[in-house]
């Protein structure tokens, strides 16, 4: 059995498999902090595409022209709000032109729904999850209304299969790094209560003197200091979740994390291509369907299979997008940082249309 028969005989057994190839292909995880509440945001919540790049994804062959998937990073059990997603990206693949977009979507967006619920677009993912909703319902709605473009599938995947595919299969990867990271508060985990040798009552006092970041920074035993600086940095799977979720090291925030998850995406990318041939992935991520959430079929992996194998040849067009663009900052009813389109969800579409073509 060749290793294309072989493959094949493995999609149809387990039909979570391509799930993994295009997660982890482009998408990494990251932790986030919500704070949930409504508001209204100035009538937007229209889940209608003003735009898509063709009327119709197949070609006169029935042969499909385009893919869009959206894919959610997220903690998973055991961490802070594990099911709240903080990298949130569309990728938008081009067959007949040769196109691969990255898009990637702020966690603090703030998206309404049909029947008045509004969020921060970072809640969708717990949102599906407490329905019991396997197609994600909600997260494909919220990603409609923001790219204009409708949702083919998703992929989620947790920190535990990104550090085991990186370190363990991969055996890392080397990143381009476009900008020096040197953040001195990036936690610890498990160490997200420690008193750091203050009595109960200096706790007290500080809790009453700082609030939030501030407050946090009065116990610098919970934090560690990273450094990446610029260049190619060879990151194991520990050293790359790190890298993706440092909130405190670039002057840029979210949008510079969003920046650096493209980095690494395309390091994975680059990573694969690089190995005995594409025929040699269903070895390297057979492991991983534990840490993997998919509603993408066996058919679609069949067809889709020869095109992965063409896509690193795309040209691949990375959209960060931002308050430096389509949007600005904001606050809910309840005083929580969001953001916000600066007039509407066309204008976003019409940035992102014309960047694609």
């Amino acid at each position: 059995m060749n290793a294309i028969t072989q493959f094949f005989y493995i999609l149809r057994e387990k039909k979570w498999l391509w799930g993994v190839i295009v997660g982890i292909i482009v998408s990494t995880a990251t932790i986030t902090y919500f704070i949930g509440s409504k508001q209204n945001n100035n009538g937007i919540n229209s889940f209608v595409p003003t735009f898509q790049l063709e009327k119709n994804n197949e070609d006169e062959n029935g042969e499909k022209t385009t893919l869009t998937v959206l894919l959610l990073g997220y903690g998973g059990a055991g961490h802070q709000g594990g099911f709240l997603s903080d990298v949130i990206q569309i990728v938008h693949l081009d067959f007949a032109n040769k196109k691969t977009a990255l898009i990637s979507i702020p966690r603090d967006l703030w998206v309404s729904l049909p029947g008045g619920t509004e969020n921060k677009i970072n809640a969708a993912y717990n949102m599906d999850r407490q329905n019991n909703d396997k197609k994600s319902t909600i997260s494909r709605n919220m990603a409609t209304t923001v790219v204009g473009l409708p949702i083919d599938y998703y992929v989620a995947v947790d920190f535990v299969g990104f550090q085991r595919i990186i370190g363990q299969e991969l055996g890392g990867i080397d990143v381009e790094v476009s900008e020096v990271l040197d953040d001195s508060w990036y936690p610890i985990k498990g160490e997200e209560l420690n008193t750091c040798g203050k009595t109960a009552e200096e706790v007290a006092q500080l809790s009453s003197d700082y609030s939030g970041f501030e407050l946090e920074k009065q116990f610098e035993c919970r934090y560690e200091h990273l450094y990446f600086p610029t260049g190619t940095v060879h990151m194991e799977g520990g050293d790359a979740l790190k890298f993706v979720r440092s909130r405190h090291g670039s002057a840029g925030g979210d949008f510079s994390r969003s920046k650096r998850q493209h980095e690494v995406l395309q390091a994975i990318k680059e990573k694969l291509f690089s190995l005995e041939g594409v025929d040699n992935i269903p070895g390297v991520f057979k492991e991983f369907s534990d840490h993997t959430q998919t509603d993408l079929n066996t058919e679609v992996a069949e067809y889709l299979w020869p095109l992965l194998k063409s896509a690193k040849d795309h040209e691949v067009i990375n959209i960060t997008l931002s308050t430096e663009n389509v949007f600005v900052n904001g606050k809910s009813s309840q005083g929580a940082y969001i953001v916000q389109p600066k007039s509407s969800w066309q204008n976003v579409h019409d940035y992102i249309y014309n960047l694609i073509n």
